[in-house]
């Protein structure tokens, strides 16, 4: 049986550095990692930060669970893949993944094995049961199915970054993290890329007034994250990839401040749920 919304889940909104601290218990300390189950129970993951292992763990428990997903990975960076050693139904033979990076000098195959190398972790890839594909992104578009498609554009970030679109029949949600603007003007692919998004996921790490002392680094302020829903018309921003300094109070005040801009905003909460009504 078909739901009648797409749902998004955050199981990770920090940025560089998970942090379980008793201050951020509210917005959470793990890393990237968002869910999205379609209408039709179809998953597509983002990113594979800390938040990827209790993912995995609820999918194993999940009576429906779907056995293949496709995950997009922004980039090869550790706070977005640490989550790899830890994913539970990579062990299971029923399941299958097609994995999804950015055109680099390693494949994705040969990144995932150097992680796993028994220097750094006591499992190696071929330990895994799962059917597990790495592929890197396609230059034009990936089609999973006549109803999903999901595009890509490159983006500013040390070594680089994709952000992506994913479109559902006619929903659109779209995905920048680790993004940095230029100093003089936004991106104008990551505004393209979130053209007419009913839900734009954002980087926002930083403020406008911390921009000058972290430039390079490869991040967002939350203002920027504004600038490009307000540009791109997308129905609802959600700011993520918090500084893993920040207290929940911080974010908190990130999040009004930026309602007060914005007011379909919010500050992604670690366990948050977005519904998005289906359309097809």
């Amino acid at each position: 049986m078909e739901n009648k919304s797409h749902r998004v889940t955050f199981w990770g909104a920090r940025g560089s550095f998970p942090c379980p601290r008793r201050d951020t218990v509210v917005f959470g300390g793990h890393t990237s990692c968002v869910e999205i189950r379609t209408a039709k129970n179809e998953l597509i993951i983002l990113d594979m930060g800390t938040g990827f292992i209790d993912l995995g763990t609820y999918l194993m428990n999940e009576a429906n669970a779907p056995n293949k997903a496709h995950i997009m990975l922004s980039h090869f960076h550790w706070d977005h893949m640490f989550g790899v050693l830890g994913f539970a139904p990579f062990f299971d033979p029923k399941k299958e993944f097609h994995i999804y990076g950015k055109d680099d000098k390693m494949s994705p195959e040969e990144i995932l094995n150097y992680i796993q190398h028994p220097t750094f972790w006591p499992v190696s890839s071929d330990m895994l049961n799962a059917k597990i594909h790495m592929k890197t992104f396609p230059n034009n578009e990936l089609i999973i199915s006549d109803e999903i498609k999901i595009k890509f554009t490159p983006h500013g970030h040390p070594n680089g970054a994709n952000s992506y679109r994913v479109e559902i029949g006619n929903s659109i949600i779209a995905y920048s993290t680790d993004c940095e603007h230029p100093s003089s003007h936004l991106n104008q692919n990551v505004i393209n890329n979130a053209m007419n998004a009913d839900l734009l996921i954002h980087d926002a790490q930083y403020t406008d007034k911390e921009l000058t002392a972290f430039k390079g680094w490869g991040h967002s302020s939350w203002q920027q994250a504004v600038k490009v829903a307000k540009d791109s018309k997308s129905k609802k921003l959600i700011l993520s990839h918090h500084d893993p300094a920040r207290s929940d109070d911080d974010l908190h005040k990130i999040e009004k401040d930026a309602q007060s801009q914005f007011p379909n905003t919010l500050a992604a909460k670690q366990g948050m749920v977005v519904d998005i009504p289906a359309s097809y």
